[in-house]
């Protein structure tokens, strides 16, 4: 470990080395009891040998040979087989799913255009069906006007005629032609 090294007098061997709870190393000759020695602040100290706990015992391991442990024990334990066969199963399922619903969606798309169609084409079929009474009418009443001078009110729809109530006997005209009242008594 070549960055191995007390934080203070920089010596790298000949010394027993301890680590403080604020992060820095330092060898027996330059501690100072619950005091770090190098920012001062109040800390306890561990001894770093071969009796520290393994979780303690990582910060001073070579990061390359710890890596390929790590390797050696996942190369040895089919994890990375277990968990590529895990994606692979909900993959498969979600791409399952969406072919589902891409195909229910094609289905409903077509239903709904046909019944759009449908519809359609029997709104065009009642449209033609309500306009020829519409134009039957307007060819009997312009055959029903036997005089161009003489208007009715269905021609200018913002004159309206009132019926009145007594005649006297006689040819009357009216709109749809010319009548002749008989008062009988």
């Amino acid at each position: 470990m070549d960055w191995f090294h007390c934080n203070r007098c920089f010596r790298r061997s000949g010394r027993s080395f301890l680590v403080s709870s604020c992060g820095h190393i330092c060898c027996d000759g330059c501690l100072t009891p619950k005091r770090c020695c190098v920012c001062g602040a109040s800390c306890d100290h561990l001894a770093i040998s071969d009796q520290m706990k393994p979780r303690e015992q990582v910060f001073f391991q070579d990061p390359v040979k710890l890596i390929q442990s790590r390797m050696e024990h996942i190369a040895q334990v089919p994890i990375g087989l277990f968990q590529r066969k895990q994606k692979e199963r909900v993959l498969a399922y979600f791409k399952h799913q969406s072919t589902g619903l891409e195909k229910k969606l094609k289905e409903t798309t077509d239903q709904l255009r046909s019944s759009f169609s449908r519809e359609i084409s029997k709104l065009k079929r009642e449209n033609a069906e309500l306009k020829k009474p519409l134009s039957q009418w307007r060819v009997n009443i312009n055959m029903r006007r036997p005089y161009q001078g003489i208007t009715s009110s269905f021609s200018n729809p913002k004159r309206v005629s009132l019926p009145v109530a007594i005649t006297s006997p006689g040819w009357h005209f009216f709109p749809f032609g010319l009548i002749r009242i008989i008062v009988l008594f």
